[in-house]
């Protein structure tokens, strides 16, 4: 009998996905719908039997008649609406797979997924989920006669650019109030065996120089990184980081703008008249000039006009007279207009991923480290090394659920030696493949 697959949210990470398996719906058996409030530019006359419907995500009572009798949904809405949609698959006895963290209300809806004799697998993208996966494959492997003392894993995804053309080197490859809102939840980690607790505030100040054989990057800690010690079984670690990549000269500018109060998403900015760039990025400065606003800058946070900071400020747009749109809302929302303007990606525009571990451990008395690095190139501005590396994970765990008849109910992250080694050993036959360097410490 064919399985109904559900995919619910078309956004920037799903082109990929609903590519593979459209392409594999004969041999795996399946029907594809999407649910969206938009048709994205993606789907066109290739799908002629992929079902599309505009869906209200907030009617529960809609969704719930549509997703009945489906296999699987696969959730790429808002982290948001996930517990929302979980709740009603574990009521229903259907299957679940999502790109996002579980957190601890979702967790609470194990009880009822095994009840109902079905799965939600979370953290099934690429961070989380292809972190996780090669993570464990390479744990694994060096505990069988290594001791691990040190984990660092980080990931961004960039663009491919000239620093001419965009010092930044970044634009927006997935959600972008999701950047703009990056580590408004603080973060932990261990560092020397003593958990570190870092402010929001001081996030971006606290960023790693992370080298690669090609490229030097910053990376800046990410979410409460302590639990991955149970979760990896990592019992004996001493520094364990997960983070965020960027390119250099990235965390010293957000962190600008973290420190002006411009990325807050609990105050309002409400105005008569429309706010210039300049207007806004100088709000809570009080100087109504650029030179007054230089001088700020280099006697207060030590920004010189020659500097990277500066450079990336002034190629935003911040000190424009280019009038907003917006006219009332929180300060977050002022800054995504702004840089929505030169972050949206061209359609020239070649994105990269970028995944790097750092391990270090003591084999037979002698220290080592071990980096594992991945790059990926997106096709063009549809087909983006983002949506592939979101998308890939959850088509070929599909796959496997499929052709395996997998039934394991309850709630689950992909740290299952069968269906991560499936999963990775797929991925590097489609070209996406990680590069180790083993070297004496």
């Amino acid at each position: 009998m064919t399985k109904k697959i559900v995919l619910l949210g078309s956004g920037r990470s799903s082109s990929y996905l609903v590519d593979y398996l459209y392409k594999n719906k004969t041999k795996l058996n399946i029907s594809l719908s999407v649910i969206s409030d938009k048709k994205p530019k993606f789907i066109n006359d290739r799908y002629e039997d992929l079902f599309f419907k505009y869906l209200d995500i907030r009617n529960k009572n809609e969704i719930k008649t549509f997703i009945k009798n489906s296999f699987i949904v696969i959730s790429l809405l808002p982290p948001i609406y996930h517990y929302q949609i979980a709740e009603i698959c574990s009521e229903s006895g259907i299957n679940m797979i999502t790109a996002s963290y579980l957190d601890e209300k979702i967790k609470s809806l194990d009880k009822s997924f095994k009840e109902s004799n079905s799965f939600l697998f979370m953290e099934m993208g690429l961070d989380p989920g292809i972190d996780h996966m090669s993570a464990m494959k390479i744990i694994n492997r060096l505990k069988v006669d290594s001791e691990i003392l040190e984990f660092e894993s980080y990931t961004g995804g960039l663009v491919k650019d000239s620093v001419e053309r965009n010092p930044w080197g970044y634009k927006f490859t997935w959600n972008p109030m999701n950047v703009v809102l990056a580590g408004i939840d603080d973060a932990r980690y261990i560092e020397n065996s003593q958990i570190k607790s870092v402010l929001y505030k001081d996030i971006f100040k606290d960023y790693k120089l992370i080298k690669l054989p090609h490229k030097q990057y910053e990376g800046y800690p990410n979410r409460d990184s302590t639990k991955y010690k149970k979760l990896y079984k990592l019992d004996n670690i001493k520094t364990l980081r997960r983070g965020t990549l960027r390119n250099k000269g990235f965390c010293d500018t957000w962190d600008l703008l973290v420190s002006l109060g411009l990325t807050d998403n609990k105050k309002i900015i409400s105005s008569n008249n429309q706010l210039t760039y300049f207007d806004f990025f100088s709000y809570n400065m009080s100087e109504e000039s650029l030179d007054k606003v230089n001088l700020k800058l280099e006697s207060d946070f030590n920004i010189k006009k020659n500097s990277i900071v500066y450079n990336n400020l002034e190629w935003s747009g911040f000190f424009s007279d280019k009038k907003i749109k917006l006219k009332k809302g929180f300060y977050s929302e002022f800054l995504l207009e702004i840089l929505n303007d030169k972050w949206q990606l061209n359609s020239n525009d070649i994105d990269i991923i970028i995944m790097s571990h750092s391990f270090i451990f003591r084999r037979d008395n002698i220290l080592k480290k071990m980096k594992s690095f991945l790059e990926v190139e997106g096709d063009d501005s549809l087909n983006t090394a983002m949506a592939k590396t979101v998308g890939m994970p959850i088509a070929l765990l599909v796959e496997y659920i499929i052709n395996n008849n997998y039934k394991s109910p309850g709630i689950h992250l992909p740290f299952e030696k069968n269906i991560y080694e499936y999963i990775l050993k797929k991925m590097d036959s489609l070209g996406v493949r990680f590069e180790e360097i083993e070297t004496n410490i």
